[in-house]
């Protein structure tokens, strides 16, 4: 298997490689981290977010460094990368003013005259197995209230961002958080598979694809432990007769090109009606022949390179095969920087119902275009997907908005505005886009169980 390896996606060179920890090192590592844990579950609430603003601190005291890794590694123009880095530290600032009263019991009385407390209690040692898109917040975004709520983490990353995982690891080691709490490891899938099986790990999250999503669920289930999922989405942005279109552009396009198309919530699928669809293609086009690709650092490049060179390929044959199957090109960008791993800004219209395109989650700069008549038919193409993360809808008529999102098969729903997570929001999708919820309140009660204790009169 192929080790961690650094390798920069604008200049396609290697700059840095990883072996994988091997399993005896790693079986050792388990015993400390549940000793750790132990003694961490046990502390007070105010005690365990003492971490958090140190550690916002620091988050923005490095985020330059760390939004350079990040473009290094993964192609992150930097000013998102930076934002991104920005935003996990009003993570932290978030569960240092909540957690608390999160997490305190609660009292319940009973008629019989009986008290029950209701306390939350952490499951032990979480493994979570994280991707590359958003090499930090994807991290901490679970990490963060995990540990709060008493646990430890095992962090398995991507194997395309190891110096950003390293990086982010030196940071939590000066937050001042105790020692095996947060653990990154570089291991294969065979690894993680027994670690889901081994008795230390209580149980595992995963952010990534629907297919390793499958994998890690079935393997939780079998040693009956819980999982939370956050896997692929198709999102649809429905655009209605009403919406200012000159108004709304600029973020319905960041929507879908933002991180360079590699992002869960973007808006992939854009469901248009059809007396619009005219006005909107011209401005969409517009704006995208105004796209200038090159190196990430830049500050006046807007899509940098794909992440790896096989996404890069699949991306390519998805978008080939889809065109075969009867799509319309609609455009697609004529020069493409000839080193690094670029690939076209993309509009599909015609979209079969048998092409890769409208089946797959196209994770890439490449966005297909629909068109609708009547209200039903937006709402029966935006749940004509396998994948229920987000969605957003562009109207006037908030009120119809509401009554639209109540039969939208997703687990968010944005209304004149375009999908994103929020800090005090729970965030998640349904059907093929995972199960479980992230950040608010939900994280923090993710990986715990509540104990109920009865006091009789």
């Amino acid at each position: 298997m192929t080790p961690f390896q650094s390798i920069n996606p604008y200049t396609e060179l290697n700059f840095a490689s990883f072996s994988f920890l091997d399993q005896t090192a790693l079986n050792k590592l388990l015993p400390e981290i549940k000793l750790a844990q132990h003694e961490w579950q046990n502390k007070a609430v105010s005690e365990r977010i003492s971490f958090l603003q140190p550690l916002g601190e620091l988050l923005i005291e490095n985020a330059p460094m760390l939004a350079e890794m990040a473009s290094q590694e993964m192609g992150k123009i930097y000013i998102h990368a930076k934002a991104e880095v920005i935003k996990s530290a009003a993570l932290c600032n978030y569960y240092a003013k909540n957690a608390e009263r999160l997490l305190n019991p609660t009292i319940e009385a009973l008629e019989s005259g009986s008290q029950i407390e209701l306390r939350y209690q952490a499951l032990g040692i979480v493994l979570g197995v994280f991707p590359w898109n958003f090499p930090y917040w994807q991290i901490l975004r679970s990490a963060i209230p995990t540990i709060v709520s008493g646990n430890a983490m095992l962090i398995k990353p991507a194997p395309n961002v190891p110096q950003s995982s390293l990086a982010l690891q030196k940071i939590l080691d000066q937050s001042g958080l105790a020692p095996y709490l947060f653990n990154t490891v570089f291991i294969d899938e065979t690894q993680v598979a027994k670690l889901i099986e081994n008795d230390a790990i209580a149980a595992v999250t995963l952010t990534g694809s629907e297919k390793a999503g499958k994998i890690v669920a079935s393997l939780a289930a079998a040693n009956i432990k819980p999982a939370v999922l956050e896997l692929g989405g198709s999102d649809p942005l429905i655009i209605l007769e009403d919406a200012p279109l000159n108004e709304i552009m600029e973020q319905v396009v960041f929507s879908r090109f933002q991180n360079n198309g590699q992002s869960c919530v973007a808006a992939k699928r854009f469901l248009v009606q059809e007396n619009i669809l005219p006005a909107f293609k011209d401005l969409l086009l517009q704006k995208i022949r105004e796209f200038k690709l090159g190196n990430p650092m830049l500050e006046d490049v807007n899509i940098g390179p794909l992440a790896r060179k096989d996404l890069k390929e699949l991306l390519e044959n998805q978008v080939n095969e889809t065109v075969e199957a009867g799509a319309t090109l609609l455009y697609q960008a004529g020069e493409i920087p000839k080193t690094g791993y670029f690939y076209p800004p993309t509009v599909l219209t015609n979209i079969p119902k048998n092409s890769r395109a409208y089946q797959e989650e196209l994770f890439g700069p490449v966005l297909s275009l629909y068109s609708f008549k009547t209200i039903e038919e937006a709402i029966q193409l935006a749940n004509d997907t396998h994948f229920g993360l987000g969605a957003s809808i562009f109207t006037a008529n908030t009120e119809l908005a509401a009554q639209m999102a109540n039969s939208i098969e997703t687990g968010m729903v944005y209304i004149n505005q375009i999908v994103k997570s929020d800090v005090s929001i729970p965030f998640g999708g349904t059907k093929h886009s995972g199960f479980g919820r992230e950040l608010g309140p939900d994280g923090l009660y993710a990986f715990c169980h509540r104990k109920a204790i009865w006091k009789a009169s």
